[in-house]
């Protein structure tokens, strides 16, 4: 039997109230990508704007949520460091050589992770001398058809009739490209990743270059990399 909690401010529910509408606030700050203030966060989540002030207050003292300009808020590195927690064995394998790729080929290196219809930045690496790169931070998502990371690791599963032609291209290239998809001007470049036995993990690395890029040359060092990572044995 499920116990109902009942939050001053709404209706009694199955569960909290209160830690629904707290990660729903961090969901909307996730995906905005943007400083919010209080009165967008309130008719964004459809509550009072006090309750949005306590939520605030609590997830700023667990550093969750930062105060910005003018009132306004973002996520906190609280978030960042949540996030580098998840799937460590996954994460440490990859670290090394995503580190190497962004000072190598000096772009944006990542390794992106499924979650539901989306992809997930697991972690990202950017190029240390490059002044004229994509900035991004783990926990950032998009669909999965969006990018080539997704593409990546949907060309990775069972072939579906419902797969975009860009799945299917993929598949047919052994890897992922996208240009502008996410980030005008972007050039986005993945491969999945498998374990020791072929198993596909539903993630993938890749990178992202805002310049000139031989896509054949890195996808090539993307697919020495992936099998580099599955022998090292995830």
């Amino acid at each position: 039997m499920s116990a109902e909690v009942r939050d001053g401010d709404g209706p009694a529910q199955s569960g909290s109230l209160t830690l629904d509408r707290g990660l729903r606030l961090l969901e909307l700050l996730a995906n905005e990508d943007r400083e919010m203030t209080v009165a967008e966060l309130a008719t964004s989540l459809g509550v009072h704007r006090q309750a949005v002030y306590r939520l605030l207050t609590t997830l700023r003292a667990h550093r969750l949520v930062a105060e910005g300009s003018s009132g306004r808020y973002r996520l906190g590195l609280g978030v960042m460091q949540l996030a580098r927690q998840a799937n460590p064995e996954l994460r440490r394998a990859t670290a090394p050589h995503l580190r190497r790729l962004a000072q190598e080929l000096e772009v944006t290196a990542q390794c992106v992770v499924a979650e539901g219809d989306d992809a997930v930045a697991l972690s990202v690496f950017e190029p240390p001398a490059s002044v004229f790169h994509l900035s991004q931070h783990s926990g950032a998502r998009h669909p999965l058809a969006q990018g080539a990371s997704g593409l990546a690791i949907l060309m990775a599963r069972k072939p579906r009739t419902s797969d975009p032609d860009a799945v299917r291209d993929a598949r047919e290239a052994g890897y992922a490209v996208s240009r502008g998809r996410l980030t005008a001007g972007a050039v986005g470049i993945a491969v999945p990743l498998f374990d020791g036995d072929g198993h596909s993990l539903d993630a993938a690395i890749g990178v992202v270059s805002m310049g000139d890029v031989d896509v054949e040359h890195v996808a090539g060092r993307l697919l020495d990399t992936a099998r580099l990572i599955a022998d090292g044995g995830i």
